[in-house]
Parts: C-alpha cells; structure tokens; sequence
C-alpha cells in the first residue's frame, strides 16, 4: 500500500496546473509530481513532454500515480475560431493519449477532466444543469465535448475510473488572459477600456482557489463513475457588475464603456446550478469583490 497519495498534474505550469501543485505539494498525506511541455528547474518531481508528441506510456510506466488531473489544454474561444486544429491537438487528441497511457499502464489511477462551462453554448435556462443540452457556439466548447465523450468511452467499455468538471469563468493570481487580464492591458493604453457587448451579459466567476477545492472534495468524495459536475460560484454577475467591481479595487481610475457587439463564440448567459457538487462537500468561499482584490493586488506586482 502506498503511504501517501500520488498525484500526477498535467499542464502543471499552466494557471489552474500551478495553483494545483502548489496545494498538493503542500497537502499532508499527498505527493504532487507535475508534467508540462516547458522545462521548469524549480519543481521536485516533474517531467517535461514533447509539446508535439507527448510520451505518457512511458511516464505512467515509469512512476505510480493514484489521480491524474489534467489540467493542459487550450483554453481560449478566439484562438480555437483562429486555429481549431490546434485546439483540436491539445483539447481532444492529448486527452485521448492520456486516457490511452492510463488504460495501458496504470488502469487502477483515477482521472479527472477539467472541462468547461462551454459546453453548453447558450444555454435555455439559468442556473445550467448539468443534464441540460450541449449545444457548444465555438470550436473550444465543441472540442471540450468531445474530450468528455472520450472519458466516458474509456469509462463504459474499460472500465477507467474517472470523472468531469464542468469549470464556469475562472480567475486568479497567475491568469495572463481573459476578461479581467485584458482590462488591466487595455487600461495601461487607454484612458477608457472598451468592452465588447453591452454589459447585460453575465458569468458565473470563481475564484481559483474554489476550483481547487472542488477538486479535492471529488478526489475525496466521488465515485469516478464518469459522473459531471458544475463548478462554478452559483452566482450570475453582469460583466458591468464586474467591472464596477474592477473599478473600486483597481488604481489608477478605470473608466470603460461597451461597444454593443457580441463577440462571436461568447455565450450571453451563464450562471452554474452547483448543488450536485455541494453534495461532495464543496463551498465557494471567495466573494468576486474579494477575489478581484487579490488578483488586482497581484497585477499590480506582475507590472
């Protein structure tokens, strides 16, 4: 019997991958060893893959693992628009190779997908549950579907144990892209942000450290019997809300306005029903105000 719970994190230098080692490395009763397509000098434990041609065979070969969380990936609606094969490589092929290596060499470690909100598209009523439709308005959101059918595959007919997070709209210290990224960019050059869409539209936001959490309570509580779970705040907030909340914390003064185009691929609405989640023991702690707070404090030290 193995003492201690090993952890494996693919995609460990990413945003989410960091913040994952960080509170398994330093979790009592866990080992975290991490992979990345980068080398990285600072990290027990670690591997760095082919960015082309990633080797997990050999990887779960040579070192046990009790969960893998793979947390790699593209995680961008306009780049996948851009380039949908790449998004299709690193979002459904790299979990396909993934599921592969752990049903050939290491059929007993449970996998957890991170998924994303995205899969729904615009959905038909709030809050989204998770039996709602998919119906995906961008190669991303497609692609994310696709790599959920690929873990079910591999859970029906070889018996894997795995299972899904459905992520909503996640922020942090360590995120170099996305909405509240972009505004602190734009805010450098401009004495007024423009925003795409009118403001009305909402997200359901979480914090990182939330998203950590979920983790560990489905490490700790799920069956890994492909089941999904929507992680997110349960909270539906305008994205002008959130930008008044931008504002407060946010120095020098942040005026911004919105252009009235939706962006192609944004989905309007999105607000997550998080109760089959709750039942594992989870509890968003992080307010969005609070949380800004922290990653406003952070941009501030980035430059």
């Amino acid at each position: 019997m193995h003492q201690k719970v090993n952890i494996l994190v693919v995609g460990a230098l990413g945003f989410i991958g960091r913040h994952t080692v960080q509170y398994f490395g330093a979790q009592p009763g866990y080992q975290c060893f991490g992979c990345d397509v980068l080398p990285e000098y600072g990290l027990q434990h670690y591997w760095q893959i082919d960015a082309t041609n990633a080797d997990y065979k050999t990887l779960f070969a040579q070192q046990y693992f009790d969960v893998c969380i793979n947390c790699s990936g593209a995680a961008s609606v306009p780049d996948s628009m851009q380039h949908p094969d790449r998004d299709f490589q690193l979002n459904v092929f790299n979990v396909a190779k993934l599921l592969e290596a752990i049903r050939t060499q290491q059929p007993l470690c449970k996998f957890i997908q991170l998924s994303s909100a995205a899969v729904y598209g615009n959905p038909l009523q709030l809050p989204i549950q998770e039996s709602d439709p998919l119906q995906p308005v961008s190669p991303y959101g497609q692609h994310k579907l696709m790599a959920e059918t690929l873990v079910q595959e591999y859970v029906s007919f070889f018996a894997l144990k795995a299972c899904i997070l459905r992520l909503f709209s996640v922020y942090g210290p360590g995120l170099k892209k996305q909405l509240f990224w972009d505004w602190h960019q734009k805010a450098k050059q401009q004495a007024e942000v423009e925003m795409w869409g009118t403001g009305h539209e909402t997200r359901d936001f979480i914090y990182v450290d939330d998203v950590i959490q979920g983790i560990f309570c489905v490490i700790k509580n799920a069956e890994f019997n492909a089941e999904i779970y929507n992680l997110g705040g349960g909270v539906a907030t305008t994205i002008e809300e959130a930008a008044n909340y931008f504002a407060i914390h946010h120095q020098p003064e942040f005026k911004f306005k919105f252009n009235q185009t939706v962006r192609n691929g944004d989905p309007l609405y999105w607000k997550a029903d998080i109760n089959k989640i709750m039942g594992l023991g989870y509890l968003p702690l992080t307010s969005l105000s609070n949380g800004l707070l922290k990653y406003i404090e952070w941009l501030k030290e980035e430059k």
